[in-house]
């Protein structure tokens, strides 16, 4: 601490808190106010202001009765470009792992058929790779991409690294760089709450993308359920974007097809579109 400094003690101490933070693990309880207090020679008062700010932040979170601990770390989603996993957690300085759940060309079922605009009785076919995707220390979405099979024939598992649309640019020299998003609140259910390792109905992000390359050509769409403690949203608002209108997903696509993932949705009254 320095006394003679024009910052105030709080932000120093918040400053002092976020080194010590770095070397802990998550869920590790830091030093109680008081013993902070007697620590930096400040008031708790001035102790606490410091600790809620970064409660606030989701760096920190309280226990009634047991203290304060250190969160897990949260990925922010950017949208000054097409986010993706991948980059969402190198971005943080992590490392993500990809586990693969399923990958099969198939005939989609009614939903799918609609944002592709198939026609079931022809049996048309898309790919779909489902995956878990996962920071070192344990699972933050699982990731359904139904990818379409004219933009992408012969498509390989075996082709796929751990980076999906870059390895969709190494061998066919396209992916999407647009897309429509959607957010929503959804509970856990038990398949999925077990891949995601949280408790079942447990409330977790529920996202559908529609992917569009650069020529308007629907390329993907893709259906993720999110760890809520783990991700977060960063929006710009305000910026140069600008909407293609005429590519919109549907508002009776608002509730979640029952199947795999059967889950109760809620919808929200939220949507970004990146071009």
């Amino acid at each position: 601490m320095n006394y003679k400094q024009h910052v105030p003690y709080y932000a120093q101490i918040q400053s002092h808190l976020m080194e010590m933070i770095k070397t802990m693990a998550p869920g590790e309880l830091i030093p109680s106010e008081t013993t902070l207090a007697k620590s930096f020679h400040v008031s708790r008062g001035t102790v606490k202001q410091a600790v809620m700010a970064l409660v606030y932040e989701g760096i920190l979170y309280r226990v009634q009765g047991k203290g304060t601990f250190v969160s897990l770390t949260k990925i922010p989603r950017s949208f000054d470009k097409l986010p993706t996993f991948t980059e969402d957690i190198r971005r943080m300085g992590h490392n993500s792992h990809s586990k693969i759940l399923d990958f099969q060309e198939i005939i989609p079922n009614e939903r799918v058929c609609g944002v592709f605009h198939l026609n079931p009785e022809k049996e048309e076919t898309v790919f779909k790779f489902k995956r878990l995707v996962s920071l070192e220390d344990g699972p933050l979405a699982v990731v359904t991409s139904y990818l379409s099979s004219k933009i992408y024939p012969d498509l390989k598992v075996e082709e796929i690294g751990e980076s999906l649309y870059g390895s969709l640019n190494s061998k066919y020299g396209r992916i999407p760089t647009k897309a429509r998003d959607t957010y929503s609140i959804v509970s856990a259910a038990p398949k999925t709450a077990a891949l995601l390792a949280c408790k079942e109905g447990s409330p977790i992000f529920f996202s559908e993308r529609v992917g569009y390359l650069a020529d308007n050509r629907l390329a993907e769409y893709v259906e993720s359920f999110i760890r809520s403690d783990r991700f977060k949203l960063d929006i710009c608002i305000g910026f140069n974007q600008r909407n293609d209108e005429d590519q919109t997903l549907s508002e009776e696509d608002g509730q979640k097809q029952e199947g795999e993932h059967s889950v109760t949705h809620y919808g929200i009254g939220f949507r970004n579109v990146i071009d």
